[in-house]
C-alpha cells in the first residue's frame, strides 16, 4: 500500500468518526431539545423564570439600597437564585434545570460586577457558580430516579400484560391445565380441567394431583429444585370415554420466588391407540398367517398328497394295463388337481390381487363388488365419476383394501340390501365412497375402537393416513354407514 493510499484510509476513517460524532451528538440534542419543548407548554416552568426574575430585581435591590446594611451577609440576596433552580431541578430535571441556572446567572452576572470587587466578587461568582452545579447534580439524581420509575412503571405494566396474556391463553386453552406447589398440592387451574376432574373449586383447590392422577411432585430442600414423576394417566370423561394423556410439566416463575409447576395434560388418546393398534395388527398378522398354514395344511397339502395317491394308482393301472381304471383315476386327479388351483387361486387373490395390479383400481373394485352380490343378497352398484385413470400402486392397494373391509363389514354386521361403491377421479384428488343402508352405529373414538377390537375401522383410517389421505366415517343407529376416503394427488407418474 503507497503512502496517498494510506493516508486517503486514514482520511476516510476519521471522516467517518466524524461523521458518527456528529450524527450521535445531534440526536442527543434533538432528543435533549425535544424534551426541553415539553416545558415550555408547562405554565410551572414560565412561574420559574418570572421567579428568577424576580429574585434577580430583589438582588438589585439589596445591592442599591442595603449593600451597606447587609455587611458580612452580601451573599444572601444571591443564595435565593438557588430555590428556582432547585425547583426546576426537581419538577423538570436537567432539561428545566440547566436552562434556568444559565438565566438566573445571566440575569445575576451584571449586578454582582458592578456592585462587588475582590473577594466579594469572587466569593459571589463561586456561590452563582456552585447553583448551577448543584442544579446539575440534583436535576441529574432527579432524572435517574424518574427513568428507574419509568422503567419500573414500563416493566410493571409489561408484566401485567404478560399475566393478562397468560391468564387469556391459561382460561382459553383446549388443554388441561393444572398448576401445583412444590408440594403437589393444586393451585390454580384452567376451565378444561375442571370439566375433565368435574370436581367444583373448594374440593379441588389444595387437592394433591398425585392422589388425583398418579403425577408424584418432589421438591429438594437444599437446591429448591423439584421433580416431577410423570406417566401416561387414563382418565374416564363426563361422556364416559377412556382418555389418555400425557402430563408436560413446567416450573413457571413467580414474583416472589414461589415454586410452581405447570402440568399441562396433553390428549396422546390417538397415540396410545396407534400403539394398540400397532400391537393387534401385529397378533392379527400371526393369526392370519396360523389360518394360511392351517388352510395350506388342511386343503392344499391334503389335495396334492391325494393327488399323490391317485398318480400312484395312476402307474398301478398303466402297468397292469386297466385302462378303464387309468382313465377314471387320471379324471379324478384332474379334477383334484383344479380344486387345488381354485384354492391357490383364492389365497392369492387375498393376498394381492392380480387383477388390481394388471388392470388397475376399477376393474378390481367391479370385480369386488360383482363377487359380493354373487355370494350374499345384498344388491350392489358400482360407479366412477371423472375420467379413469390408474394411481400410484401403493394408493389403488391402499384404496382396493379399504373397500374389501367397508363390503365385508357390510356383509357381516350392517343386514344392509342395498350397497354402493363410488370412484371419484379429481383433477388432484381421488374420492373412494362406500355406503350401505343397513343397521347402522355409533362411531367410537380411536380408542374405543381398538380396545373394542374393531381393526376393520381402525385400518381404514390408517391406510388412509399411509397414503397422505383422510378418511371419514360416518354412521348412526339405523341411519346406514358412509365411508369416504381422499387422496389427494393420487395420479401415477
Amino acid at each position: 500500500m503507497t503512502g496517498a493510499t494510506q493516508s486517503q484510509a486514514g482520511i476516510s476513517t476519521l471522516r467517518l468518526k466524524w461523521t458518527n460524532t456528529f450524527g450521535r451528538t445531534r440526536e442527543w440534542a434533538r432528543r435533549w431539545f425535544d424534551r426541553f419543548g415539553t416545558h415550555l407548554s408547562d405554565p410551572r416552568f414560565w412561574a420559574v423564570q418570572i421567579m428568577i426574575v424576580g429574585v434577580a430585581a430583589g438582588h438589585l435591590g439589596a445591592e442599591l439600597y442595603g449593600d451597606e446594611r447587609l455587611g458580612a451577609a452580601y451573599f444572601l440576596p444571591a443564595s435565593l437564585y438557588f430555590f428556582p433552580v432547585l425547583y426546576a431541578s426537581l419538577n423538570f430535571g436537567r432539561e428545566g434545570a440547566f436552562p434556568t441556572a444559565l438565566w438566573g446567572s445571566l440575569l445575576a452576572a451584571p449586578i454582582v460586577i458592578l456592585f462587588h470587587h475582590g473577594i466579594q466578587l469572587a466569593g459571589e461568582s463561586f456561590q452563582l457558580g456552585l447553583t448551577v452545579f448543584l442544579a446539575v447534580v440534583v436535576a441529574t439524581r432527579v432524572d435517574q430516579v424518574i427513568k428507574a420509575r419509568q422503567q419500573a412503571e414500563l416493566s410493571e405494566a409489561a408484566s401485567a400484560r404478560s399475566e393478562l396474556k397468560y391468564r387469556a391463553l391459561f382460561n382459553g386453552a383446549s388443554e388441561p391445565i393444572l398448576v401445583v406447589d412444590g408440594d403437589g398440592l393444586i393451585q390454580d387451574w384452567n376451565a378444561a380441567a375442571a370439566a375433565l376432574l368435574s370436581m367444583d373449586a373448594p374440593n379441588l383447590h389444595g387437592a394433591s394431583i398425585d392422589d388425583l392422577l398418579g403425577i408424584e411432585v418432589t421438591m429438594d430442600a437444599d437446591t429448591a429444585t423439584t421433580s416431577v414423576t410423570a406417566r401416561d394417566i387414563s382418565l374416564q370423561r363426563a361422556d364416559g370415554a377412556k382418555t389418555w394423556f400425557q402430563p408436560v410439566c413446567t416450573q413457571v416463575p413467580t414474583a416472589d420466588r414461589t415454586i410452581l409447576i405447570q402440568v399441562l395434560l396433553r390428549d396422546v388418546s390417538e397415540r396410545r391407540g396407534l400403539q394398540d393398534y400397532a400391537r393387534e395388527i401385529v397378533r392379527a398378522q400371526e393369526e392370519e398367517r396360523q389360518r394360511i398354514a392351517h388352510e395350506l395344511h388342511d386343503v392344499s397339502l391334503q389335495s396334492a398328497i391325494l393327488i399323490c395317491r391317485q398318480l400312484d394308482i395312476v402307474s398301478d393301472a398303466a402297468r397292469d394295463g386297466d385302462s378303464r381304471a387309468l382313465i377314471a383315476t387320471l379324471a379324478d386327479a384332474r379334477r383334484g388337481a383344479e380344486a387345488m388351483g381354485d384354492e391357490l387361486r383364492h389365497f392369492s387373490r387375498d393376498l394381492r390381487p392380480l387383477i388390481l395390479e394388471d388392470l388397475g383400481l376399477v376393474p378390481a373394485l367391479r370385480q369386488l363388488v360383482m363377487e359380493m352380490e354373487a355370494r350374499s343378497a345384498i344388491s350392489c352398484q358400482l360407479a366412477v365419476e371423472g375420467k379413469a385413470r390408474r394411481l400410484d400402486p401403493g394408493v389403488e392397494l391402499a384404496l382396493f383394501r379399504v373397500a374389501q373391509e367397508a363390503l365385508r363389514n357390510a356383509e357381516r354386521h350392517a343386514n344392509a340390501s342395498q350397497l354402493n361403491v363410488r370412484v371419484a377421479h379429481r383433477r388432484n384428488r381421488t374420492i373412494l365412497t362406500v355406503t350401505d343402508d343397513g343397521d347402522g352405529f355409533k362411531v367410537p373414538d380411536l380408542t374405543a375402537l381398538v380396545g373394542g377390537k374393531h381393526l376393520g375401522l381402525v385400518g381404514i383410517r390408517e391406510r388412509a393416513r399411509l397414503v397422505g389421505g383422510v378418511c371419514e366415517i360416518r354412521s348412526g343407529p339405523g341411519r346406514g354407514t358412509r365411508v369416504e376416503v381422499t387422496v389427494p394427488n393420487a395420479s401415477q407418474p
